[in-house]
């Protein structure tokens, strides 16, 4: 499927490596333009308030806390050991950065989208066009300024990138090729979520097919021997996790970084099937795609009891593939921008080089 060639009119994604001064994408909906935080609005106070969020030191501060606070939520989401295993997502580098790549891309969709007032645009109390005027400003005001922390959440994620790149042994010389290659198949990846959603949005059928088409081809490798229930359980948790990011999550929770994910997909009782497109032999031809969403609990049941306990144990992450171990009390072990682990609270945030002892 071609479909991961097309641009969405809906949003071209403005992916920033500030480091490297390359610009992978731009600009977004609805007429506001990206460049510089600008908003639509042309007013002085607009424009004056636009400038102190992009140059003043306090913005500046908490647009990197938010955007850091962000990636750490996408990161601990998408680097979860319940996602690795034998017949999941393998522990390997490509399909983990395609799980960051899609967890970012949630946050990047909410960050784009309009900003959502109080009061959804309406003019409160007594209709005044003054009040209305100073709402949509504000509204626009917000868009810029979220605009401005998508750039330092992918700058989060490009470092990140890098950080994982030399902690998996590359030679320096390299390191920027294989980050450019790894920013590329996360832009064709968001693409094609893209173009699935801008261009089937009224036909869910065929939606979830292409966002399955993008499950199987990114994070699972585009192997034929995919399970093809593992896809239609993947494709289901990102339009449920779009939904939930953009439209259900409080503007107050993510305004602090708080991202309620809710839970990962359920892996057990997956219907083995011989993979994605092919024919199961011993159903008589039948196609394993109908057959594993319509029976998985009795087809799990018909297997052997050893294979379900290989698809219900994680394969644990390796701090060379990810970079992200999770220990107790909230710590986990990330990597600096040279590959060198330390240690981080998730709850505290404090850090440290020393590795927390056992409660």
């Amino acid at each position: 499927m071609k479909a991961c060639a097309f641009l969405t009119q809906q949003s071209r994604h403005l992916f920033v490596n500030k480091t490297q001064g390359k610009q992978l994408c731009t600009s977004t909906t609805s007429g506001t333009t990206a460049t510089g935080g600008g908003s639509s609005s042309s007013t002085p106070w607009n424009f004056v308030r636009n400038v102190i969020n992009r140059y003043s030191i306090s913005s500046q501060q908490h647009r990197i806390r938010l955007a850091n606070h962000l990636f750490r939520a996408a990161q601990y989401q998408a680097l979860h050991p319940q996602w690795y295993g034998r017949h999941k997502v393998q522990p390997d580098f490509g399909p983990q950065h395609a799980m960051l790549s899609m967890h970012v891309w949630f946050l990047h969709r909410r960050l784009i989208a309009p900003h959502r007032g109080g009061n959804n645009g309406a003019n409160p109390g007594n209709g005044s066009s003054t009040t209305g005027q100073e709402e949509k400003e504000a509204d626009d005001g917000k868009h810029a300024y979220n605009l401005m922390v998508q750039e330092e959440l992918f700058d989060f994620f490009w470092n990140d990138t890098r950080s994982r790149i030399r902690s998996a042994g590359v030679h320096e010389l390299t390191v920027n090729k294989h980050l450019k290659d790894a920013q590329q198949a996360t832009f064709l990846q968001c693409t094609q979520y893209d173009h699935a959603f801008a261009e089937f949005r009224k036909e869910p059928e065929k939606r979830f097919e292409l966002v399955c088409d993008a499950v199987w081809r990114h994070v699972l490798g585009g192997s034929q021997d995919v399970n093809d229930d593992l896809i239609r359980r993947m494709g289901a948790y990102v339009e449920y996790q779009l939904d939930n990011i953009v439209y259900k999550l409080p503007d107050d929770y993510f305004d602090e970084g708080r991202i309620a994910w809710g839970n990962l997909p359920d892996f057990s009782g997956m219907y083995p099937s011989h993979g994605r497109g092919q024919d199961d032999s011993s159903s008589g031809g039948a196609s394993s795609s109908s057959s594993s969403s319509s029976h998985p609990v009795v087809a799990a049941k018909e297997g052997s009891q050893e294979q379900v306990q290989e698809q219900e144990q994680p394969l644990k992450t390796t701090n060379a593939q990810s970079g992200l171990e999770f220990l107790h009390n909230h710590w986990v072990q990330v990597l600096t921008d040279a590959g060198e682990p330390y240690y981080w609270n998730m709850d505290t945030n404090q850090t440290t080089w020393q590795r927390p002892g056992a409660p």
